[in-house]
């Protein structure tokens, strides 16, 4: 499976961003342009929010064991007596797309956690990066470290887009909101990837905990995305173990 994640010709439109694009807007320090995180950690993390986002669409359904792609969405929300507005939706943004395709295209089996290590790769992150670029939410630069090494900055153009973002989390963690179908999943993977905290120091970590392991949105796909954020969790940990050789507890 060498599949790249390629580049897109695909016509702005105006839509909310997907849970990949905004854990990724999350990563990146607003005002200098970097990741926040390592690129190891990030990688996984906007992998397993690719995974999540899928299922969430209802194109993906995952378990503890495979993950097996879905033609018709439709048919997942038909017993919601409030589905999404994606339910009957049939197209996918770009890379979402192509990262279905390449599931939907491979014929062995395959759990949530190998197709996350899988799609870990940066050019998941770069395509994921270059959506953000295109709706002008972050300008890309570079910068130069020690006079040799060049390194791609994003720096926040629209800050209102993240500022907003955070504050729905902070409703749920510190006001007692529920979480959603897009919350619900952030939280989840800002927890695993180490991050939230450092996002939002003042909150108790039980709170966090709740927010992340309570489901939330339609009942036809909370299993699924529940599945993809424990893979993610899963794939992290165990990065940080081969890394450091010793586990790292969440709380």
């Amino acid at each position: 499976m060498s599949e790249p994640i390629t580049g897109s010709d695909e016509a702005v439109i105006d839509r909310p961003l997907n849970i990949p694009e905004y854990f990724l807007l999350l990563c990146l320090d607003e005002k200098k342009g970097r990741l926040l995180l390592d690129g190891p950690t990030v990688g996984m993390g906007i992998a397993g929010a690719a995974i999540t986002e899928l299922a969430r669409r209802g194109r993906l359904e995952v378990t503890g064991t495979t993950v097996r792609s879905i033609e018709h969405p439709e048919q997942v929300f038909a017993a919601d007596p409030n589905p999404p507005a994606w339910a009957s939706a049939t197209d996918l943004e770009w890379p979402l797309e192509q990262v279905w395709d390449i599931i939907n295209a491979f014929t062995r089996h395959r759990d949530a956690e190998q197709w996350i290590n899988r799609f870990s790769r940066q050019s998941l992150r770069d395509a994921v990066a270059a959506s953000l670029v295109k709706r002008r939410i972050v300008e890309e630069g570079e910068s130069t470290v020690l006079w040799i090494f060049h390194r791609t900055r994003y720096v926040e153009r629209d800050h209102h887009v993240e500022q907003e973002l955070r504050e729905r989390i902070r409703a749920v963690l510190m006001e007692g909101l529920p979480a959603d179908d897009l919350t619900w999943p952030l939280i989840s993977l800002l927890r695993t990837t180490r991050l939230l905290h450092r996002l939002f120091p003042d909150v108790d970590k039980a709170k966090v905990r709740a927010a992340a392991l309570t489901p939330a949105g339609s009942a036809a796909t909370r299993q699924s995305m529940a599945e993809a954020l424990l893979a993610t969790e899963n794939a992290v940990a165990e990065a940080l173990t081969a890394t450091t050789g010793g586990a790292s507890a969440l709380d």
